[in-house]
């Protein structure tokens, strides 16, 4: 399929456009520059099009408000020998052939025993599954730690799951169910400990009100400088 562009400021800016039974038009710019049309079934490609390049200022306006922004969760292959990151340091790849498929963080080295081809495809589906998998285990147990330490103030959290998400880290449902952003697993324990703390204070104010930030800044006073921080 040929891709759909328009010009803005003497560059090319790829258009995607999604369809639904929704009845507006709205436009998204994601980050890395991308912009999405999400429109009705019955809405032609030309006038979305037009309307698109009525909007080229705040087009441009929402690009160079991303241009730092790193998409969260996308992944890219990793080959023997990458360095990736885990719990704030660098951990280095190494891939070798085996009869079973098996990964095991050996200081800062991922041993992975891949059962085929080695090739960056199949390294990649190792290491993606391993980071799931630590971060289950990290996640869950951090956060039944965290609430016993401070009990006097957060209640005890329900069922803490797993999964990739693009503009969250996380997630408090009102059923007491956390979910964790599998992503985080890269970051510092400080800030994995912060977003978990994050969200286990919507256990007791299921918004962002004065209380919220009053009950979060008594756990975590430097709150503001840990979500500044995880933006990078």
């Amino acid at each position: 399929m040929k891709k759909r562009t328009i010009t803005i400021s003497s560059r090319e800016v790829e258009i995607d456009i999604i369809r639904s039974s929704r009845r507006t038009i709205a436009l998204y710019v994601k980050p890395g520059g991308t912009l999405l049309v999400r429109a009705p079934w019955y809405v032609p490609v030309s006038v979305l099009m037009q309307f698109a390049r009525q909007k080229t200022s705040w087009i441009e306006r929402q690009i160079n408000k991303l241009k730092d922004v790193k998409p969260v969760g996308e992944p890219t292959l990793t080959d023997n020998g990458s360095v990736i990151p885990f719990m704030g340091r660098q951990v280095t790849v190494r891939a070798s052939g085996g009869t079973r498929s098996a990964a095991l963080l050996n200081e800062n080295n991922l041993l992975l025993t891949v059962a085929g081809d080695i090739t960056p495809e199949s390294i990649t589906a190792l290491t993606e599954a391993w980071y799931h998998l630590e971060a289950k285990k990290h996640f869950i147990s951090r956060t039944a730690e965290l609430a016993a330490l401070h009990a006097n103030l957060l209640p005890a959290p329900g069922p803490v799951n797993v999964r990739r998400m693009k503009r969250r880290w996380g997630t408090c449902h009102a059923s007491g169910a956390i979910w964790l952003n599998r992503e985080l697993i890269k970051k510092d324990p400080e800030l994995i400990d912060y977003v978990i703390i994050h969200e286990l204070c919507h256990l007791v104010h299921h918004n962002h009100g004065r209380e919220y930030y009053a009950l979060l800044g008594s756990i975590v006073p430097n709150f503001g400088e840990l979500r500044k921080r995880l933006r990078y």
